[in-house]
């Protein structure tokens, strides 16, 4: 039986935040929603129907790419206009044809051609999604405003990613892309809905803005290629994730013993359970220190968890047990990296280049795709396991933590 008082306590805290955010905050937990089933699923979706990782890992690839273009032309129609009602119902509709492509499709190619639709609705909805939070927080924090909305996010890939693994095996084995499409339903109907506070809140924040335009030096920040860096190394890190961890269970390690789909389908829900739990209590606690500590945190926290997947590919008894552990950092790693990357690359950037800035953001993950599936995929197919891919990506953690130590923002 539920606590009325807990749900009170909930309640009186989801208050404190404006109408607007809590309106992007909503916005942003349908997309999850929909996207989780989808980002996480489809790998195993595909691989039962027999495509191979290569093909699997082509298909992420060629949705970056095409997600690099849209992720420009949004970036710079942002900063151009604070217009950002058309750009996330195009993506919304984009992703409805994805998912549309992705349950008829039974081969290689009709799966790319759902993935570039994928990849064009990423390109246009993150940098837009991105941006949405400094514009209508106001008057809470970027930091704490960013940290609420990736719990929201937390919460509704979680939701998506577990509600779909039980349709797929209980009711159609492709039910997460029609959350997607639902979803995406649903977002288009929130902002015909709320047209006019979205509008009162950007109008608010054009006011606010040329005030800081009058004192800003429009140079970017002094660390700029380094935190870059460092978020394209994280974003590879959380492809792989997304992508190759599935794929690393149901495969198994050189001693370890692989999984069966549908218990690693319920591992990855535990997994976004927990990201679910830590993300708004590591994100609030990030947003009052340095913008870079949470960088730092997270690339340690990712390179302990790859590392220690590294060590459970070789273990025959407690491989499993070391590859949940590693889960828990890399649950770590991901709350805080997620609050932290939006909010410091909103930082970086001068205050007329916001927008191109969250675009480079999205870029980044979009690179972080490029690069991981498709080179993991080969490296799985050739060897059999992701072993050396996991030792690899742990050193580059430790590596760059080791650049960034004595970094300031």
């Amino acid at each position: 039986m539920l606590n009325p008082y807990s749900l009170k306590t909930v309640k009186l805290w989801w208050m404190q935040f404006p109408l607007q955010l809590k309106l992007i905050t909503k916005i942003r937990f349908f997309a999850s929603f929909g996207a989780g089933g989808v980002i996480y699923l489809t790998s195993l979706i595909f691989n039962k129907i027999g495509l191979s990782a290569t093909e699997i890992g082509l298909g992420f690839t060629l949705s970056a790419i095409i997600g690099t273009i849209t992720r420009f032309i949004t970036g710079n129609y942002l900063n151009k206009n604070k217009d950002i009602q058309n750009p996330l119902k195009i993506s919304s509709l984009l992703s409805i044809f994805a998912s549309l492509c992705l349950i008829i499709s039974k081969d290689s190619t009709s799966y790319i051609i759902g993935q570039l639709f994928v990849g064009a609705s990423a390109g246009i909805y993150w940098p837009t999604a991105e941006i949405s939070v400094p514009l209508l927080c106001n008057p809470i924090k970027t930091s704490r405003a960013y940290a609420l909305v990736r719990s929201s996010e937390a919460l509704g890939i979680f939701l998506g990613v577990f509600t779909g693994s039980i349709f797929n095996s209980l009711i159609y084995f492709k039910a997460n892309f029609i959350n997607d499409i639902l979803s995406m339903i649903i977002i288009i109907l929130l902002i015909q809905r709320n047209r006019d506070i979205i509008f009162k809140a950007l109008n608010s924040f054009e006011i606010n803005n040329k005030k800081d335009e009058l004192i800003s030096n429009n140079k970017w920040h002094t660390n700029t290629k380094i935190i870059i860096a460092s978020i394209i190394l994280l974003t590879t890190c959380l492809a792989l994730i997304q992508v190759t961890l599935p794929l690393d269970f149901v495969k198994g390690g050189i001693a370890r013993a692989s999984i069966n789909k549908g218990i690693t389908s319920y591992i990855i829900s535990g997994q976004l359970i927990l990201l679910f739990i830590l993300q708004w209590p590591i994100g609030n606690w990030l947003s009052s220190k340095n913008k870079l500590f949470g960088l730092k945190f997270s690339i340690i926290n990712f390179g302990i968890s790859t590392f220690l997947l590294f060590i459970s590919s070789y273990s025959l008894t407690y491989g499993i047990y070391i590859m949940l552990l590693a889960i828990i950092f890399c649950s770590i790693g991901t709350s805080s990296f997620l609050p932290t990357s939006s909010d410091i690359v909103f930082g970086i950037a001068p205050i007329n280049r916001k927008g191109f800035a969250l675009a480079i953001l999205s870029q980044c993950f979009a690179i972080g795709y490029f690069i991981g599936p498709i080179l993991s995929g080969s490296v799985l197919d050739f060897l059999g396991n992701a072993s050396l891919i996991w030792l690899f990506i742990s050193s580059i953690c430790f590596l760059i933590s080791i650049f960034l130590l004595n970094k300031k923002f």
